[in-house]
């Protein structure tokens, strides 16, 4: 029997219909069916009655009652067997995008596989809705991504998220591309922009962009539309390392996170890095460690953890200097 399962159950146990249950996790109500239906097989009664209305009858009730105890039993078990002690041999599943991994998992993994040197990782790198909905399936231990307002509301109640950095969002250019385009006034917009820009100044300054639906494009896209002007845009891409090869060539501005400054200020010498301003705040999204609520999480998922909590506070305080040098 699937555990799963019974985790589904619970769901259209707790307000009794199929659709919204399974919009909360994240199944088609096709799926959420199947697995009631499984359940039902496996025990050998109905739990639901369906007409009228959705019902639970008296043995999805008693199922209702004991459910938990098994799920909760099966996360002890597991956990358990995960620390019997530190030469456990394991697989740690981590949802996270390669270049957030490239500024961490340096300051992580060597601490980390020191006190588990036989976990082996699995990393995993989708887009961060469909990473969101192998956390919720179990196909992932963590995630570290930048979750929206509504999935965490959603899912709050299955997913613990836990905040590693309110994030910064920077727009980055070269002199020579700011010198083209606004000649004698370039020390003056620097100057402006380095406490924060809510890009208006740069209507005229090509862009290369992230490629729809990306998030960092969502979050663009948003700010060009609260400046009150259509981009010029020269390009656009899913892959940043391509934007960033192109930074000496002055094609064009771009976006990017925080998390990518330590690496891309050490990559381009002298480069401007502004931070965005959306409504007249400082642009922040974000970024969560986030974990299946199913009990406490094993040795090994823990001190991973408490490592990457270190390491994030480390690039939290990672100082940037807004108006480069010469190029």
């Amino acid at each position: 029997m699937n555990v799963k399962y019974l985790e589904s159950f619970l769901e259209v146990a707790k307000d009794l219909n199929m659709t919204t249950a399974a919009q909360r996790l994240y199944i088609s109500q096709q799926t959420l069916s199947f697995q009631i239906q499984r359940l039902e097989l496996y025990y050998g009664v109905k739990l639901f009655e369906r007409q009228p209305k959705l019902q639970l009858t008296y043995a999805g009730k008693q199922l209702v009652e004991g459910a938990g105890v098994i799920i909760k039993e099966n996360e002890s078990l597991i956990n358990s067997f995960s620390d019997i002690s530190s030469k456990h041999s394991g697989l740690l599943r981590i949802g996270i995008p390669a270049y957030r991994a490239a500024e961490c998992f340096p300051m992580v993994l060597p601490d980390f596989h020191k006190r588990w040197p036989n976990i082996s990782l699995e990393l995993v790198e989708e887009s961060s809705e469909e990473m969101l909905q192998m956390l919720c399936d179990g196909a992932l231990d963590l995630l570290i991504g930048t979750p929206s307002r509504s999935e965490v509301s959603g899912l709050k109640e299955r997913i613990d998220f836990t905040l590693l950095l309110e994030e910064k969002s920077y727009i980055i250019c070269s002199d020579i591309l700011l010198e083209h385009y606004f000649g004698k006034d370039t020390p003056r917009i620097k100057e402006q922009a380095a406490c924060g820009t809510d890009l208006h100044e740069f209507s005229q300054v090509p862009f290369i962009l992230h490629k729809p639906p990306m998030r960092l494009r969502r979050v663009a896209d948003e700010c060009f539309h609260n400046a009150g002007f259509k981009p010029n845009v020269y390009i656009e891409s899913s892959n940043t390392e391509l934007m960033i090869s192109l930074y000496p060539c002055h094609l064009g501005a771009f976006f990017c996170r925080k998390s990518r400054l330590p690496s891309l200020m050490k990559t381009l010498s002298g480069c401007n890095a502004f931070p965005i301003k959306n409504d007249s705040t400082l642009l922040q999204t974000p970024i969560c460690l986030m974990r299946r609520k199913n009990g406490k999480p094993p040795g090994h998922v823990n001190d991973f953890m408490i490592l990457m909590k270190t390491a994030w506070k480390h690039l939290a305080d990672f100082p940037v200097s807004p108006v480069s040098g010469a190029e």
